[in-house]
């Protein structure tokens, strides 16, 4: 399972969504707090919380702490709310990508989420379908650009995306909002979240038909790596004023006009409005209004028919009534785990619910026992990593394999690396008699690795849950002379490895506890920089250091303290 859970379900005054969260822990593979939203910040673009959001910090923070005891991961989702046509013609720039990569990567390493999930729902929904094409090559290079830079700090990308199937259900790489390119960023995405609901929306009728979210797995799983996809599921219900075969709305007794103003109108409105509700709320809802929920096998959905009578005061101060025939669709527990099955006939990674909090409780046993039915007793791979090495210096993992709670002897273990979608080996062992293995590796860049244990005579292969590594440059650095006149330059010999041209290295000065930047610099192709700066200081000895900051896929790295005497 994955899902999204709202802001407002994510406080510690309505903890719901992470309530239900961690009470499931053992079927989510991941969950998304819709915590940030990307607004336009004069000629850029700014990346906070959701100023809807109340006291961020702490209720982020409180939130974050409880699904990471729980052990799920977080993928907190930015939502585009910049504007029309605003984000792409932002994204065209690569100077503003570039800064609005950093931006989020900085979100995601500052906070130690796990990764990041991208709803940019402007492209599909305010920018308008002529302007797909322009688009679609920039939010592809946009995508391509983040995932690299959060896979190099072993982090991970999620992308929301509307449809990719027509509403008849056609799929292909130009039907539905074929804008987010679901084919072109797969690669450099870990995972892709199919927004399969709302297929209703204006007129009533069933928000996800089973056939269509149908088809859309079933592309999806044949055109990307099943693995990756994510099927939305809806957890909440959506009503309307039903019409008359005409197309007026079906009212009876005397009703205010559309054409109306002031409370007339606002009665109208009342009576012929489309809203929604959660799957929570739905069952007392019913019960209040008597009669029961009526399944549609076809669309595997449930439907309720009610009237909604409003009392108003016309023109001439007389209060009058008028009712209207009311609809609402949901899915119920029975089509949320229908939708669910679809997880295990495909293949596919999860389906993810909208919202996670907003679901009706009912529906977890059910989900729980097919779950429980799809999980065959298979091996078990254990793996003890670092979650970070150096540049150049050697490392070592631990990794266990079992099967049927027996050793899995003599098997090579191998140690794999994500690269560009494809996995490439990096090191290997042999378990011995306990099943484990110890595997040296050396690593340049950081990545997601895994840990294949191929197949035996009595085995079969088994793969492990992917990890994070990430890699952090090696910084020598010596000062030329240790001892400088005052006004004169301080030379600094600084090597970054592995060498990258244009690296920023910022040569840092001791006050107190904190370091404070003196100057910087940027490295040549080989790595190798002599920083050069006036020593301003007062007479004394200083203690200095050189930091590198992160660039081409190296985490950031700092030298040993070295001094130099300004006399």
């Amino acid at each position: 399972m994955s899902g999204w859970i709202p802001y407002w379900m994510s406080s510690q005054s309505n903890p719901q969504g992470v309530i239900t969260a961690t009470a499931n822990s053992d079927l989510f593979v991941d969950v998304s707090p819709f915590w940030y939203s990307a607004t336009k910040n004069g000629s850029g673009i700014k990346v906070d919380f959701n100023a809807n959001y109340g006291n961020t910090a702490a209720n982020s923070s409180w939130a974050l702490a409880q699904l990471r005891a729980a052990g799920i991961p977080v993928l907190p989702s930015i939502a585009d709310a910049s504007g029309a046509k605003t984000m792409a013609k932002f994204l065209a720039d690569p100077a503003n990508r570039s800064a609005h990569v950093a931006d989020i990567v900085n979100i995601v390493i500052s906070n130690n989420y796990d990764g990041i999930d991208l709803d940019y729902e402007k492209f599909a929904f305010s920018d308008g379908s002529s302007s797909w094409d322009s688009t679609q090559p920039i939010w592809t290079a946009f995508v391509q650009e983040l995932g690299t830079a959060l896979h190099a700090q072993g982090k991970q990308l999620a992308a929301t995306i509307p449809p990719p199937c027509s509403m008849s259900g056609n799929c292909s790489a130009r039907t539905g909002y074929y804008v987010y390119n679901m084919i072109g960023i797969a690669p450099f995405v870990d995972r892709i979240r199919i927004m399969a609901y709302d297929y209703s929306y204006s007129v009533a009728g069933p928000i996800a038909p089973y056939n269509w979210v149908r088809s859309m797995v079933q592309y999806s799983a044949s055109v990307i790596d099943p693995a990756k996809v994510q099927i939305g599921v809806p957890t909440y219900g959506r009503f309307w004023s039903e019409k008359k075969s005409g197309g007026a709305y079906n009212l009876t007794g005397t009703c205010p006009r559309s054409s109306s103003s002031g409370a007339e109108k606002s009665a109208y409105k009342s009576l012929i409005a489309r809203g929604s509700m959660t799957e929570a709320d739905i069952p007392a809802f019913i019960a209040k209004q008597g009669g029961a929920a009526q399944w549609d096998d076809t669309n595997k959905e449930y439907f309720f028919r009610y009237n909604k009578t409003v009392n108003w005061t016309d023109s001439n101060g007389a209060v009058q009534s008028c009712t209207a025939n009311k609809i609402i669709w949901f899915l119920g527990s029975e089509g949320v785990l229908a939708r669910t099955q679809l997880v295990g006939e495909f293949g596919i990674n999860a389906a993810a619910y909208w919202t996670v909090g907003g679901d009706n409780p009912d529906q977890w046993p059910l989900i729980r026992g097919y779950a429980q039915s799809l999980a065959p007793v298979v091996p078990e791979v254990r793996v003890e990593a670092p979650p970070s090495v150096v540049f150049g210096q050697p490392a070592a993992l631990t990794t266990s394999a079992s099967y049927n709670d027996a050793p899995i002897v003599n098997a090579t273990a191998v140690l794999q690396r994500s690269d560009s979608g494809t996995w490439v080996d990096v090191a290997s062992g042999v378990t011995g008699a306990d099943g484990a293995v110890g595997i040296p590796f050396s690593i340049d860049v950081g990545s997601t690795f895994r840990i294949v244990i191929r197949a035996t005579d009595t085995t079969p292969e088994v793969v492990s849950a992917e990890f994070p590594m990430a890699v952090s440059a090696t910084v020598t650095a010596r000062a030329k002379t240790t001892k400088v006149k005052r006004g004169k330059k301080m030379k600094v010999v600084t090597v970054v490895g592995p060498g990258v041209a244009g690296q920023k290295v910022v040569l840092q000065v001791k006050r107190g506890d904190k370091w404070k930047k003196v100057t910087a610099a940027k490295t040549k192709a080989s790595g190798r920089i002599v920083i050069k700066k006036k020593a301003k200081f007062k007479k004394g000895k200083y203690t200095f250091r050189v930091f590198a900051k992160p660039k081409s896929g190296v985490g950031a790295g700092v030298s040993a303290p070295f001094k130099i005497r300004i006399k």
